[in-house]
């Protein structure tokens, strides 16, 4: 009997011994598969979004700044075309001096003054209307030198008066000539100290003397 009840109970050992493993159940495998998916994307669609956002705002910043280059008032041009007529009449060149007054008058009309404030833009306006007169009879007074001297004589006023107002982005002199019209004399602009004299000409080239410098 007893032998009995031994092999029964090795027998419920054996079996419980041999009886296989349960392995674990992974449930929902697939859910988490898309949730994984849509946490990736969400971290690259941050990613691309930050870089984009940076990028936008790389080109509002460089589009301010070249808005607010373009607008800003310069007499920088006015004086480059000035200087190209004076040393045109130093030089004689009747043609090319009308060629000068006729890029200044154009220079003058696309200046942008809206940065000025109200008095400043009057003050601009004043002088411009000027500038413009002289150029033009200048432009018109090919082959009479004399003429365009004449209303040389007045420009260079105005843009004395330019200058003191607005200031220059270049070292500039104010040279004195004392023999034109009739003694009374006259000034005009340089662009460097030598005394090259643009209402004598090859008569009497180095005639004056640097009044100012700026």
């Amino acid at each position: 009997m007893k032998n009995i009840i031994a092999i029964v109970i090795v027998g419920f050992v054996f079996a419980a011994c041999s009886k296989p493993k349960t392995e674990p159940v992974m449930e929902n495998t697939d859910s988490q598969s898309e949730i994984m998916k849509d946490s990736m994307n969400e971290n690259y669609g941050s990613q691309v979004s930050g870089s984009e956002s940076s990028e936008v705002m790389a080109k509002t910043d460089e589009k301010m700044e070249a808005e607010n280059t373009k607008a800003a008032f310069s007499t920088k041009a006015i004086i480059k075309d000035y200087l190209m007529l004076k040393n045109s009449l130093a030089k004689d060149d009747s043609k090319a001096a009308a060629s000068a007054g006729k890029m200044l008058f154009e220079t003058m009309k696309k200046t942008d003054i809206n940065q000025l404030d109200a008095k400043k833009k009057s003050v601009y306006k004043e002088i411009a209307e000027s500038m413009e007169e002289n150029a033009e009879h200048i432009t018109a007074g090919t082959g009479r030198i004399e003429h365009q001297r004449e209303h040389f004589d007045m420009l260079s006023k105005d843009v004395n008066d330019l200058i003191e107002t607005f200031g220059s982005e270049q070292k500039l002199y104010k040279d004195f000539c004392p023999m034109y019209n009739d003694n009374k004399g006259a000034i005009w602009i340089s662009e460097k100290k030598e005394i090259v004299n643009p209402y004598q000409g090859s008569k009497m080239l180095t005639c004056g003397s640097v009044q100012k410098e700026w």
